[in-house]
């Protein structure tokens, strides 16, 4: 079977996008949202501290960040079809894990392979085909993308809870997670191809290398070569938004309920403000990445980090229905923003081919968030709260968004040519011979 659709057909790029959209669903279902849901019973029966329950997530979120170069290196030399399917193997093998798991051992292994397998069939391979087969249209697509990502996070947390509720329990819940996995990876072996991306000479015109396209749209071709890219100030502050994003997001799944609990909630209602997070961030990139076309995107990662930051705090001391459900929408709009913003940023001022590359060195940096879990669980050991630890996160947030907000499109000069810098960090660039 050909690793290639007709791309002048119109849906051959749909199919793509609703295999990748369908992996990157059950991946946000299955893992990081709702993971906090099946430990807070994996603990209560298998009689483990809340620190090595945190430890967990620190497996999982460690292997995503260190294996997310991966997959770049394997759609070069096998394609994005290879690279999805390895990962939905990688997920059978993680979830089947789990369902057997008696000690923290094999339980912290499994992790392991589920973050691998997040690498693999996650946004990094799929970010590539998006932007491959939908070149300038791609802001809103990844966008529409990410909405559908943020959809299965959403539905995770209720469904485990019934899940594990049910005959089956926690080990049931993972047999399940581990039948569905197989699903995705028969769906996206059919379904997924590479496009035939034209060559940066084809993509721009004589007089405009950088074939921009306009404020937050996102170039097809680029200068600027990965190496170049990652030692950008503006390269680190982004990851340094998303690395921040998901210090709280995963520590927001690994101890939510058991810290809502703590303070009055019942476990089937913490798992429902998870939920609500989830569906407002869902809800906001439905649209963020419309957004980033008529608004500066740095701007918009700037105000989701503040938006966060006013969740985070809530949500540590969210002793009331009203301020759970609160701190849970105002944080989720925050997420929203900042994760839609943070990737088209990358994709709008390094180019397509080459933003998508740098997106994995974020997830590698991204990485150094597995520690928020354990270090939570260690405070509640000691202090019997978790709510130190979202102050922190409030502290980094803010001081992370002023930078974010002033800043301007990075400079290449390179082989005779340099970037002209707009004043509008989200207008287009243009490059002059100098």
């Amino acid at each position: 079977m050909s690793n290639f659709l007709p791309q002048d057909q119109w849906y051959s790029k749909w199919l793509v996008f609703g295999a990748v959209s369908f992996a990157f669903f059950f991946l946000n279902l299955a893992t990081f949202t709702s993971l906090g849901v099946v430990l807070y019973s994996m603990v209560a029966e298998l009689h483990w501290s809340f620190t090595a329950a945190g430890f967990s997530f620190s497996f999982l979120g460690l292997a995503c960040g260190m294996s997310s170069p991966l997959p770049a290196l394997t759609m070069r030399l096998y394609g994005g079809r290879f690279t999805v399917c390895v990962g939905a193997g990688f997920l059978m093998l993680a979830f089947f894990l789990s369902s057997i798991s008696h000690s923290l051992l094999m339980f912290y292994i499994a992790m392991t392979f589920l973050g691998i397998g997040y690498s693999f069939a996650g946004n990094v391979p799929a970010v590539y085909l998006i932007s491959g087969w939908f070149g300038r249209g791609s802001a809103r697509i990844i966008g529409l993308y990410l909405m559908l990502g943020a959809l299965g996070g959403a539905f995770g947390p209720p469904i485990v809870r019934a899940i594990v509720n049910s005959t089956g329990g926690w080990r049931g819940h993972w047999q399940a997670m581990a039948i569905t996995a197989a699903v995705v990876g028969i769906v996206c072996f059919v379904l997924v191809r590479d496009a035939k991306v034209k060559s940066a000479t084809d993509l721009a015109g004589p007089h405009d290398v950088s074939a921009a396209t306009g404020k937050g749209g996102i170039a097809s071709s680029s200068e600027w070569n990965p190496k170049q890219a990652v030692f950008t100030p503006q390269f680190l502050l982004i990851a340094g938004a998303m690395t921040a994003t998901m210090f709280c997001v995963t520590t927001n799944s690994s101890v939510a309920v058991n810290h809502l609990v703590n303070l009055g909630a019942t476990p089937d209602g913490a798992a429902f403000v998870l939920s609500a997070i989830s569906i407002t961030a869902t809800a906001v990139k439905a649209f963020a990445g419309w957004m980033c076309e008529k608004i500066s995107p740095p701007h918009i990662a700037a105000a989701g980090l503040i938006l966060q930051a006013i969740g985070t705090c809530m949500l540590g001391f969210a002793d009331s229905t009203t301020l759970q459900y609160s701190s849970a929408i105002i944080f989720g709009m925050g997420w929203g923003l900042t994760y839609v913003a943070g990737t088209v940023v990358l994709l709008d001022y390094f180019g397509g081919p080459v933003g998508s590359r740098i997106l994995s060195i974020v997830w590698l940096l991204v990485s150094v968030a597995a520690a928020g879990p354990a270090a939570a669980g260690m405070i509640a050991d000691r202090y019997g709260t978790f709510s130190p630890i979202f102050v922190v996160y409030a502290v980094m947030l803010t001081a992370l968004s002023i930078p974010i907000f002033l800043m301007r499109r990075p400079v290449l000069k390179a082989a005779g040519l340099h970037n002209t810098v707009s004043h509008d960090p989200g207008m287009p660039r243009k490059i002059e011979a100098t």
